[in-house]
């Protein structure tokens, strides 16, 4: 009797500490909502007084709004470029790879506008992924907002997102 007690009682141990990460089946036709939190590097060619070439390097967080998200808890990795004039930008362009907790990964392009240290607005089209998510598209709409950066030559903030993907 004492085995059968401890078996159960191990059983709903391994149940609550690994079923929590059980995965369910990703929809074939859902929708995303989250948010990102983020830290950058980047390289600047300034221009004159009113003009700046950027480059940068972007690495973060994405947590959804439900546990079930299909980017919660996703790390990611963009590298992009703008060019700003007068510290407005309507030409920011990159290219992202994020990374789900299964290793399954997600592909995506993005356009952006908005003002250097500002808000600003990102437009993500998903056009690939690997594993599950291989064949994935859609499209993911972004509100950016930069936070005073924690050290010189590097920036941080965060982004809501909202979208929309399909599989195969």
């Amino acid at each position: 009797m004492k085995k059968a007690i401890t078996s159960l009682i191990l059983s709903l141990v391994v149940l609550v500490a690994f079923g929590t990460e059980a995965k369910a089946q990703i929809p074939k036709d859902g929708t995303t909502s989250f948010t990102c939190g983020y830290s950058l590097t980047f390289k600047v060619l300034p221009m004159g007084q009113e003009r700046v070439q950027m480059t940068y390097e972007v690495m973060g967080v994405n947590i959804g709004d439900a546990p079930e998200d299909l980017f919660h808890k996703t790390s990611f990795r963009c590298l992009g470029a703008l060019h700003a004039v007068k510290r407005e930008f309507n030409d920011e362009s990159g290219f992202c790879v994020l990374i789900r907790p299964d290793g399954d990964q997600v592909f995506l392009t993005y356009k952006g506008a908005g003002k250097l240290g500002g808000v600003g607005k990102e437009t993500w089209t998903i056009v690939g992924g690997t594993g599950k998510l291989t064949g994935i598209q859609g499209n993911t709409e972004c509100e950016r907002f930069n936070v005073r950066p924690a050290a010189e030559g590097t920036g941080q903030g965060y982004e809501r997102c909202k979208g929309h993907y399909k599989l195969p």
